[in-house]
Order: structure tokens, then sequence, then C-alpha cells
């Protein structure tokens, strides 16, 4: 079966009206081919909010705004606000939704602020609703008691700089004068110290930019010196280990040869050779030496209890008889 051009062209025309309307209705925010449930609000202010903004929960888009509807067949008037959630999310009847800004180019939303309840709400039931406090009238609040401190703290500087006019007279302020230009000098002099240290830093700059290579070669020389100074240091500590080690060699020689002679001249005691050893080994030796002993210790005692026995003093020329 041929197709006529008519039924072509009419084809094409509906497909169009249809994706020309998903189109419209999508830049519009809402989704034709999604079925969700829709809740009923009440407002006494809706707040700039308008049609095809987002229903949030927890900061998660789940829905949008779908018809604000004006009562006025009541007194006092009141707005009903249809909102569609799309996402499956079970809450009770006492959720409120809240009109509020979350930024100062976006405009007012819709949040719900869950409760958990048994009464699980249903499409179409009534939520309550309320307008939170924009971000404006929240930094308005938050400036208020800042407000009022900043009134009390110039009238505090109002009464305090009164307090010091009344105090600076005509000679305190002279003096006032004075002081200043005292200052003004000082910092002028400071100034121009920090010049003259600024023009010798330049000064020692350039010094040492044009000694630069001669300042390179002597620390290369300084660096050469102290190499050699310590591979001299460290062979002077070798030869002084070595003549420390000859040095002890040696008189642990000299005194193992002490020790031989010790030993040899206890061995000749011992044998009674010499006269230590016949002293030590013949006892009529050392009998004969007590004697001698107690004979001189005797005469030692004798002469100190008869002097004149040993000693003959003449006075005035005539010789005094020696007692027997």
């Amino acid at each position: 079966m041929k197709i006529s051009k008519e039924a072509k062209i009419g084809a094409i025309t509906l497909i169009t009206l249809v994706s020309f309307f998903i189109l419209f209705n999508f830049l519009k925010g809402k989704n034709i081919f999604t079925s969700g449930r829709v809740f009923k609000v009440k407002f006494e202010n809706v707040n700039g909010l308008a049609p095809s903004k987002p229903v949030s929960i927890n900061g998660l888009r789940v829905g949008r705004v779908e018809e604000i509807k004006i009562i006025d067949d009541q007194t006092p008037i009141y707005f009903e606000v249809l909102i569609s959630i799309e996402k499956d999310v079970e809450f009770s009847k006492k959720t409120i939704a809240e009109i509020y800004e979350p930024g100062i180019m976006s405009g007012a939303e819709v949040r719900l602020l869950l409760d958990y309840g048994k009464d699980i709400a249903q499409s179409g039931d009534y939520l309550n609703g309320r307008v939170a406090g924009g971000m404006f009238a929240g930094i308005t609040e938050q400036l208020g008691p800042i407000q009022t401190k900043i009134d009390s703290v110039l009238i505090t500087l109002n009464k305090t700089l009164a307090g010091v006019d009344s105090i600076l007279d005509q000679e305190n302020k002279q003096n006032l004068k004075v002081l200043l230009k005292n200052l003004n000098q000082t910092v002028t002099s400071f100034d121009a110290t920090a010049k003259s240290i600024e023009r010798t830093s330049n000064s020692a700059n350039g010094l040492i930019a044009q000694n630069e290579q001669t300042i390179k070669t002597t620390l290369n020389n300084a660096n050469s010196t102290l190499a050699s100074t310590q591979k001299t240091i460290e062979k002077f500590g070798e030869t002084a280990d070595k003549i420390n080690a000859m040095e002890l060699e040696k008189t642990i020689k000299n005194f193992e040869e002490a020790s031989k002679n010790l030993n040899t001249l206890l061995a000749d005691i011992n044998n009674g050779k010499g006269s230590l050893g016949k002293l030590a080994k013949e006892d009529d030796i050392a009998d004969e030496l007590k004697a001698t002993i107690h004979s001189v210790n005797a005469l030692v005692e004798d002469l100190k209890k008869n002097p004149s026995r040993y000693v003959n003093i003449s006075v005035f020329g005539k010789k005094q008889t020696i007692q027997p």
C-alpha cells in the first residue's frame, strides 16, 4: 500500500506538535511521563513562589510546584499551592511544607520538613505550610543587636572625645604640636639612617660582586687546606698510635725484667745468699744483732742516768773527778 504525501505531511505535523508539547513542558520543569503524588498546602503569603519551582527534601529535588490558586471567597484570603512529589517517599500528614529562599538569585522554593508519624499522607491530602524568613531577614535580625552595640560604642566615643577636648587646653595643644614636630624630625632622621644603611648595603653587595672570583678562590684554597690538614692529622694519629704501642711494649718489657730481678732477689734471700739471706737464715747472726741492740739500749739508759761518768766538765779551770 502506497502512502500518500498528505498522510506523510500529517504524520510529520503530528509528531512535531507532540515533540513541541513535550519539550515545552520539559522546559517548564514538568515531566509528563511521571505520575507523582499531588499534595495541597495553604499559605497566607507565597513570598514570591511561582509554578515549576522545585520541591526538595534535605536538599534533594523530589518534585515541583504545579499550581498556585488564590482563594478569595473567604476573609482573609489565602493561597492553595499544589505540589507534586515524584519520589516514593513516605511521610505523615504532620509534615510541613516550607517556603524558603536557598540563595539570593534562586528565588523562593518549597522544602518538606518530614514527619515520620503513623498517619501516612496520601495523594490529595493537605499539608501544613509556613514561610521561612528570607536571607535578608535573617541578616537584619543578626545585625539588630550589632547595630545597638555600635550605637552604644559611638555614644561612649563621643563622650571620650569630649573629655579629651576638655583636657587639651591651649598649652597642652601647643605641647602636643611640639611633640609631633619632634616626632616628625625623628622619623626623618630614621629615614636618612635607613637610606644610609641601604647605600652601605649596596656598596657591600657591589664589593662582593667585584671580588666574587677572589672569594671563591680563597674558599677553594681554604677547603684544600682543610682537606690536607685533615690528612696530616690522620697520619699523625696513626704515628702516635704506633709510638704509644711501642712505648707500652717497652714498659711491659721493663716491668717483666724488674719482676724477674725481684724474683731472683727473693730466691737468693730464701736460699741464704748475701747479707739479707744470711740474716734471714742464720739464727746466730740474728741473736748477736739482738744482743748488740740490747747493749746499746743499756748504754743509752746509763748515759741518761749518770752523764758525769762519761762527760768531764771543768769549772773555772778545775777538773771534776769522774765518779766510777
